[in-house]
C-alpha cells in the first residue's frame, strides 16, 4: 500500500490510489481501457457524447492546469467537482502545476439526461494513458457537466471495457431499493476495517487492502498521539445513471462521512497539523487546535454488480476531504 505520512500530532496516512494528480480527472490507476468503438453519433438520446467528452476535455484540462475552481464549477458538479477543488489547493499549497489531460478511444452508455463512459486517459507528461470511467449529468440549464470520475485499476479495466456494448438506465430502475441499500451500507462498514460480508461485496484490493487498510493505520497512529477518530456516514448517494452489460450492472455509489478528533487526555485539544493531507485539500496551512475537529470527506466507488446476484465488485474509488470544522 504506497501511502503518505508525516511525524507528530494530527498524523496522516492516506493510500496514493486516492489523490488525483489532475484537478478534473488524472489519477494513478491504470493504462489499457476498451478498444476503440464505432462513432457514438447522437443516437436516440439526440446528442453525441464523443462530442459532449471533447468540449469537456479542452475546459476542464485548462481550468485543472490553471487552478480556476470557477471555472472548474462550470464544467464539473457533485463529488467530482469536491474532488478536484480538494486537488487544487492540494496544489497550490504545494506549489504544483496541474498536468491537462484528454480522453482517448472513449465508449457510452448514453441514457437522455445522462451517461456513464469509459476510456483512456492521456496525462501530460506521462508515458503511458491510464484508465477512467465517468458519469455526466445534464443541467437544468442543459449544459453537461461531469459528476462522477474515477480511475480504474489495471487487473479491472476489462470490467469498463463492455461499454460499447452497454445501455444506460437511472439507476433505481435496474438496482432495487435492498440492493442499494445493503451495499452502501457495506462499503461504508468495509472502508473502516469492519467485518466483510463478501456474499454483498465482493474482496476488494483498493477498498480493504489500501482504503481501509490505511483507515487501520489512521486511528492507530491517532491512538499513539493521545487522539482518537470517529467516522460517521452521513449521507450516501447513487449516481443518477448506471451501464448495464451482458453481465451485469456498472454504477457510481457516493459517500459523505465526518471524521470527528479528539483528544484523550482530560483537558487537551485535539491538533491536526501541516503536513496533514486533509489540511492541504482543505486550502489550510496552519494547525488546527480545538476540542473537537470535524473533518468533513466525499468517497466516490465505483461498483459492478453481477446480474446474477452475486457479489459486487469495488473498480475503483477516489476519496478527499471537502471541510475542516473545529469547535471548542
Amino acid at each position: 500500500m504506497a501511502s503518505r505520512t508525516r511525524d507528530g500530532l494530527g498524523r496522516m496516512v492516506i493510500p496514493a490510489v486516492l489523490f488525483l494528480a489532475v484537478a478534473g480527472c488524472a489519477d494513478p490507476g491504470a493504462e489499457q481501457a476498451a478498444a476503440r468503438p464505432e462513432a457514438a453519433g447522437t443516437g436516440t438520446a439526440g446528442y453525441d457524447p464523443a462530442a459532449v467528452l471533447a468540449e469537456f476535455d479542452a475546459a476542464d484540462s485548462a481550468a485543472s492546469k490553471s487552478g480556476d475552481g470557477e471555472k472548474l464549477a462550470v464544467w464539473e458538479t457533485g463529488p467530482a467537482l469536491q474532488n478536484s477543488l480538494a486537488g487544487v489547493k492540494r496544489a497550490r499549497l504545494s506549489k504544483r502545476v496541474l498536468p491537462g489531460f484528454k480522453h482517448q478511444d472513449p465508449v457510452f452508455a448514453v441514457a437522455d439526461s445522462c451517461f456513464v463512459t469509459s476510456a483512456k486517459m492521456a496525462v501530460d507528461g506521462e508515458d503511458r494513458p491510464r484508465a477512467d470511467a465517468a458519469h455526466f449529468v445534464r443541467n437544468s440549464e442543459g449544459k453537461w457537466q461531469l459528476s462522477h470520475h474515477v480511475m480504474v485499476s489495471d487487473e479491472l479495466v476489462a470490467a469498463t471495457g463492455v461499454f460499447p456494448r452497454a445501455t444506460a438506465h437511472p439507476t433505481d430502475q435496474v438496482l432495487d431499493a435492498a440492493r442499494r441499500t445493503a451495499l452502501t451500507g457495506e462499503v461504508f462498514n468495509r472502508s473502516i476495517a469492519g467485518p466483510a460480508d463478501t456474499t454483498v461485496l465482493a474482496r476488494s484490493a483498493v477498498l480493504d487492502d489500501q482504503l481501509a487498510a490505511g483507515w487501520s493505520i489512521y486511528t492507530t497512529q491517532m491512538e499513539a498521539a493521545s487522539m482518537k477518530v470517529d467516522r460517521r456516514l452521513t449521507a450516501s448517494e447513487w449516481a443518477p445513471c448506471a451501464a448495464k452489460t451482458d453481465d451485469g450492472i456498472v454504477g457510481f455509489l457516493t459517500l459523505n462521512v465526518v471524521d470527528t478528533i479528539v483528544s484523550t487526555r482530560d483537558g487537551a485539544d485535539a491538533v491536526l497539523a501541516p503536513p496533514a493531507p486533509d489540511l492541504l485539500a482543505t486550502g489550510r496551512t496552519t494547525a488546527v487546535t480545538a476540542h473537537r475537529i470535524a473533518v468533513s470527506r466525499v468517497e466516490v466507488f465505483l461498483l459492478e454488480l453481477p446480474l446474477d446476484g452475486g457479489p459486487a465488485a469495488v473498480l475503483g474509488l477516489t476519496d478527499a476531504a471537502t471541510e475542516i470544522n473545529a469547535t471548542n
